[in-house]
């Protein structure tokens, strides 16, 4: 009965399972978008310093900064935001273009491994199937299989656990 199981993979799938390396370009944009993010930061620390220097003036004193000047800074983050929200842009197209590049390259060996998982899976309950049997014989026949090994009699506890296993493999 044994024989009729298969055979076990052959496949390695640490071998055929790669994810590929992301290419320069993504970092060549994170990059390019951390540059944009902290020019922006900048921009802002400088607007509301300014802010805070013009709500801290005394009356009567000479000012060191106007609102015009204070209201000018404000109006130059304008094309830092623009800049970040480019090259957010950017790095989101590079990597959309690389993750939808995976996709092709991965789906045979991925259906090479699903099959796998699968066969194993059948495997297994056969294996398990076998073991109820066999501890439903040995105890009809009056014979205690716990004293020689204790395997065939948790094998239908395993199949139960199994067919958990067996649903969420057949959900995905």
């Amino acid at each position: 009965m044994l024989a009729r199981l298969s055979k076990p993979a052959t496949t390695d799938f640490e071998k055929l399972l790669v994810v590929p390396q992301r290419p320069a370009a993504i970092a060549e944009a994170e990059e390019d978008l951390r540059k944009a993010i902290a020019a922006r930061e900048a921009g802002q620390e400088q607007h509301v310093a300014a802010g805070r220097r013009l709500a801290a003036q005394q009356l009567g004193r000479v000012p060191e900064i106007t609102a015009a000047e204070v209201e000018a800074i404000g109006v130059s983050l304008a094309p830092l935001f623009e800049t970040e929200a480019a090259a957010r842009a950017r790095r989101d197209d590079v990597v959309r273009e690389f993750e939808e590049s995976i996709g092709p390259s991965l789906s045979g060996p991925l259906q090479q491994y699903r099959q796998a998982v699968g066969q194993a899976i059948s495997d297994l309950e056969e294996l398990l199937a076998q073991g109820t049997a066999f501890h439903a014989k040995a105890r009809a026949a009056g014979f205690n299989l716990g004293s020689v090994d204790k395997l065939p009699g948790v094998c239908g506890h395993l199949q139960e656990r199994l067919n958990l296993v067996r649903t969420v493999f057949d959900r995905t």
